[in-house]
């Protein structure tokens, strides 16, 4: 710890200290990779009387219950608790609801964070004018295997990879924070009645996502758009094999795609105003045949190629999902 003064811990209602922060960590078969969390947060410069961690078990079927209880052994700030609707953001919204921090620091579970995780979560609170309603950092990738040379810069964020420099900074959209490493405000989150279960994962087919941006978007809406990066918040992220081909790539950007069209309608986007806007652009594009002559010859290049691909099938995402339907019920195909 640095010479930071932390406040005293507030009592709850029976006179017990809340923790200033609370991790939350929604799981879901991965308990492999899980202990390299609480591993992680068992070193964290934060005094342990100041933080607690809450495991959400989203229905996993591993040893995800076992590994949290060997782990109360030498962290007793650790709640587990199971929820039994599948979906990342009713999990996450059952931590909401359980956490009892004035923080909420999500952290996925496949993922690291650094030894000064959370003292720089709390120093950024408590130092920052005017105070932010989300901090989160840098999201390191950690790859199963070394990374492939077709993998552009510009496509990395299909991987919640996060680096956007050695700098503190705010940020306003379209910039945002990635799931993997983000802490709210706990009462802003309730203000907007957390996330929104029509988007986030719900098992491994449907790849949802862009809860936190609907978040950032209500957030804004209600006046509290504060959202500040932090480069010394920083967590490595596990990228798993299997994810790096170009079958799932492609499939994780097609249903980037269709969130994004949720997003919008939530948002109040009618039907007519998504066609006209994406005829508009159309017409804006300037000499439509020397475009298509660039795509053509990016087509030589392994790395071009791959970026287009995924711009192609986010874009075949986002226009199925406005002819779908005029509702943000979607079915889980």
């Amino acid at each position: 710890m640095n010479d930071l003064t932390i406040a005293t811990p507030k009592a709850d209602e029976h006179n017990k200290p809340c923790p200033l922060i609370s991790v939350a960590i929604c799981t879901y078969n991965r308990a492999d990779r899980l202990v390299f969390a609480l591993d992680s947060l068992c070193c964290q410069s934060l005094p342990i009387e100041y933080f607690e961690i809450v495991v959400i078990d989203n229905c996993s079927t591993d040893d995800t219950k076992k590994i949290c209880t060997r782990y109360q052994q030498h962290l007793p700030n650790l709640r587990y608790i199971y929820e039994p609707i599948i979906g990342l953001s009713k999990a996450r919204n059952t931590a909401i609801e359980k956490a009892r921090g004035e923080y909420l620091a999500f952290l996925d579970d496949d993922a690291i964070p650094c030894p000064i995780w959370l003292e720089k979560i709390i120093e950024t609170y408590q130092t920052i004018k005017p105070t932010p309603v989300c901090v989160g950092g840098p999201i390191y990738p950690l790859w199963d295997s070394s990374k492939p040379d077709w993998i552009s810069k510009e496509v990395e964020y299909l991987f919640s990879i996060l680096d956007l420099g050695e700098k503190p900074q705010w940020l306003k959209l379209p910039k945002h924070l990635f799931g993997a490493n983000m802490t709210y405000q706990r009462e802003a989150l309730q203000l907007v009645g957390g996330f929104s279960e029509n988007l986030g994962r719900q098992g491994s087919k449907n790849l949802l996502s862009c809860e936190e941006y609907l978040a950032y978007q209500m957030l804004v809406a209600q006046g509290k758009g504060l959202f500040y990066y932090h480069p010394q918040v920083s967590v490595q992220h596990w990228i798993a094999q299997k994810r790096v081909n170009l079958n799932w790539m492609l499939w994780r950007s097609y249903w980037q795609g269709r969130s994004s069209a949720v997003v919008r309608f939530i948002l109040g986007k009618t039907l007519q105003e998504e066609w006209k806007q994406i005829l508009v652009g159309l017409l804006k594009q300037r000499r439509p045949f020397l475009m298509l002559w660039s795509l053509l010859r990016a087509w030589s290049n392994p790395k071009l190629k791959t970026t287009a691909q995924m711009k192609i099938a986010r874009s075949w995402g986002y226009l199925y999902q406005v002819c779908l339907n005029s509702s943000p019920k979607i079915s889980h195909d």
